[in-house]
């Protein structure tokens, strides 16, 4: 398949931005922005006595990696078992908790007790008082097991997910993701993680000729959506679960206010393709670059019946299949990325070297192996995660949140309606 792609090419957002910097994450303007937690002073220089404030401290994990000198994930157990429950105990220390998030990228919360239940996930993500996010824009197909508790990408356990930050395709998205392991996997199932700064750097370093391309012109995602959700797709979520309605005009309405170009198929599929999306931006929380995107995992995991880079590419105003002699300079849009029209392409060396980045990822990732009752806590901003394949059962809930709500006058304000 990698020969195909480097064969093939794709086509990269067409309208440059005003220059060829990345572009700019806000900084979240909630709790944590304007009132950092004085306890994490403590954490840091206080030594076991700052720790034993909070009833927890930083252990150590076979699979950790050392990024920037900072152990990744941050592993936090507590200091005495059977005290208190992670729900109670994150409760009251909500602000050191998603500050320890945001200075990490990831925090796993291990050997904490009093959660065996989606219920009582829910219970401890509620506790954390957190915008509401609803779960229409993204591709997987998912189930809604308690409130903001689904469960994890369904795609069937020989699918591999590549790596990607959540709903980077989507016009918002998600600043905090929570993964709870209820039972693992026989073999295989870790989510693999890793901080998006680093596979930014990479790319600078490595391939720097087409990391200003992608600053300077951001990308655009293609996907054909189908008509009822897809269970044994990674990508399959249906234009009517995605978009909330069951009516065409439903969703084109939604496509055409987030700028979304749409074609429909004859047999009620939906072909999309998003306006023109950044590739490389500046989280403006730490001034560093990240590789905001899923373009790797699009062009080698967006792979199903309607999107498979083996079976079509498009050229022209039809369908053929692929061959060695006849893709070049045609659209490559089953990978996922792409813009079908004028523009220019992506060559030749910017495939070559996503997929090059995308191995050194591969070798360079944390993939721990989940125990039941482990917490996983990302900050979408920072870190990306993927999926391994796995020997089944497997049980892994998720849960997406936005940003920390302010607390007026001791109150926290009223979250935004979820989509949900």
């Amino acid at each position: 398949m990698i020969s195909l792609l480097l064969a093939c090419s794709a086509r990269i957002a067409l309208v440059d931005p005003p220059d060829s910097r990345s572009s700019r994450l806000p900084a979240p303007d909630g709790d944590l922005a304007v009132r950092p937690a004085r306890r994490l002073t403590l954490l840091r220089g206080g030594g076991a006595d700052g720790w034993e404030q909070i009833g927890a401290r930083p252990v150590s994990i076979d699979e950790e990696r050392v990024f920037a000198g900072r152990a990744f994930p941050m592993t936090l157990s507590p200091l005495l078992s059977g005290r208190t429950t992670l729900t109670e105990w994150a409760a009251e220390h909500r602000e050191t908790l998603l500050q320890l998030v945001r200075e990490n990228g990831a925090v796993l919360l291990r050997g904490f007790g009093g959660m065996e239940t989606p219920q009582g996930f829910s219970d401890f993500v509620m506790g954390l008082r957190l915008e509401e996010f609803g779960m229409g824009c993204s591709a997987a197909p998912r189930t809604e097991v308690a409130p903001g508790v689904f469960t994890a990408n369904e795609a069937p356990p020989q699918e591999k997910i590549p790596f990607h930050h959540e709903m980077a395709q989507c016009e918002d998205k998600p600043a905090f993701l929570f993964f709870y392991c209820e039972f693992p996997a026989q073999t295989g199932g870790a989510t693999p993680i890793i901080p998006s700064n680093a596979v930014a750097t990479h790319l600078r370093e490595a391939h720097p000729a087409v990391a200003q391309r992608l600053a300077a012109r951001g990308i655009r995602y293609a996907r054909t959506l189908p008509a009822q959700d897809d269970p044994l797709s990674p990508i399959g979520k249906s234009w009517r679960t995605s978009f909330n309605t069951d009516t065409r005009q439903g969703a084109e309405a939604a496509m055409a206010a987030a700028g979304t170009t749409w074609r429909w198929h004859g047999n009620g599929d939906l072909y999309t393709e998003t306006k023109q999306m950044p590739a490389l931006v500046v989280d403006g929380r730490s001034g560093k670059e990240m590789f905001y995107n899923a373009v790797i995992a699009a062009i080698t995991g967006w792979e199903d019946g309607r999107n498979d880079p083996l079976k079509a590419i498009r050229c022209g105003g039809g369908e053929r299949r692929l061959d060695a002699e006849g893709c070049e300079r045609r659209l490559f849009t089953a990978a996922g990325v792409g813009r079908y029209g004028d523009g220019e392409e992506l060559d030749g060396e910017a495939v070559a070297a996503l997929l090059e980045t995308g191995e050194w990822m591969a070798a360079h990732r944390v993939a721990f192996g989940w125990q039941s009752g482990d917490v996983l806590i990302i900050d979408n901003q920072a870190a990306m995660h993927s999926r391994e394949t796995f020997t089944p059962p497997r049980r892994i809930l998720a849960s997406l949140w936005g940003e920390a709500l302010r607390r007026p006058e001791g109150r926290a304000e009223p979250a935004r309606q979820s989509s949900r």
